[in-house]
């Protein structure tokens, strides 16, 4: 049997000070240490890696109050996580690093070993989403110039467009009509969102940029189109995107659905009533699972 820890052990291995564990104990309830016959605090192996795992997760600024109830298993589950995305950070920094000075088909071929690692829903998230922004923040803070930006806007396109003409298609599916509103020039989120619904069995109609309000309207209903998902950049106001999405809206059948997403729907809190708001891609899955039944 091994022998159990007292307080100061637990300080020393851990970094988390005697005090600290104490006011732990009467708030949260952990630790749970044993008494011995002189009434000192005893610990188990179990939780000294359970203290170790918390501070390891403090250091990266979670909360004591909700780690504090977590069992082992479930720290464990959230060091990966973290892991994992300090990976990820570090193929962000990688593609960035070969745009700025790697030869121009370096970039390309990076991120077609990713989608490949990953496959198309996780890079998605994982590799496109955080890229975006990073490259976005890059080209405001002059590390790349614009000839980079259209760079990677260019590959991305041809990278996302071909994943998605591969994707098998998926017979007597529900029609999504996908576009900007007009004066809405970035496509990518248009695309990325294209991907993703057709990875839950959408068939996808995808026009490109800056189509008009009534002609989204008149081609969503010649196309039998149970959704219309309109992509938002952050270079269009808020104002501009409220005002099109609810003349959209006005114009649409009211069996249609209308979906917003994208950077520039993050600046928006509310919206009348039949249009749906997303701010991340992971909420596609969701919305196509909750979707009439009738619509599938």
């Amino acid at each position: 049997m091994t022998k159990p820890l007292t307080l100061a052990e637990i300080e020393r291995e851990t970094g988390i000070s005697r005090d600290t564990l104490r006011i732990w104990e009467r708030r949260y309830g952990f630790p749970e240490p044993q008494r011995n016959q002189r009434s000192e605090r005893n610990y188990s192996n179990d939780q000294l890696e359970r203290l170790r795992l918390i501070k390891q997760l403090l250091d990266s600024g979670m909360r004591p109050g909700k780690l504090a109830r977590l069992d082992l298993q479930q720290l464990r589950q959230i060091t990966q996580q973290q892991r994992e995305s300090a990976v990820l950070s570090r193929d962000i920094e990688e593609l960035l690093q070969t745009m700025s000075t790697g030869p121009s088909y370096g970039l390309l071929t990076r991120m077609e070993a990713l989608l490949q690692q990953r496959g198309l829903k996780d890079f998605l998230n994982d590799v496109v989403a955080p890229m975006n922004h990073a490259v976005g923040e890059a080209w405001f803070s002059g590390k790349i110039g614009i000839r980079d930006e259209h760079l990677y806007a260019e590959q991305i396109r041809m990278l996302l467009t071909g994943a998605l003409r591969n994707l098998p298609k998926t017979e007597h599916s529900p029609r999504a009509f996908l576009t900007t509103l007009p004066g809405e020039q970035h496509g990518i989120g248009l695309l990325m969102a294209a991907c993703m619904l057709a990875l839950e069995g959408i068939e996808v109609l995808l026009l490109g940029v800056q189509t008009p309000l009534d002609e989204i309207a008149r081609g969503t209903i010649e196309a039998d189109c149970r959704i219309v998902g309109i992509s938002c950049s952050e270079y269009m106001s808020r104002r501009t995107i409220t005002t099109q999405l609810v003349r959209l809206r006005k114009m649409l059948p009211d069996s249609v659905t209308l979906w917003a997403g994208g950077s520039g729907i993050s600046k928006i809190t509310a919206m009348p009533s039949g249009i749906r708001l997303f701010t991340c891609l992971e909420q596609i899955s969701s919305a196509v699972a909750s979707l009439d039944p009738s619509y599938r």
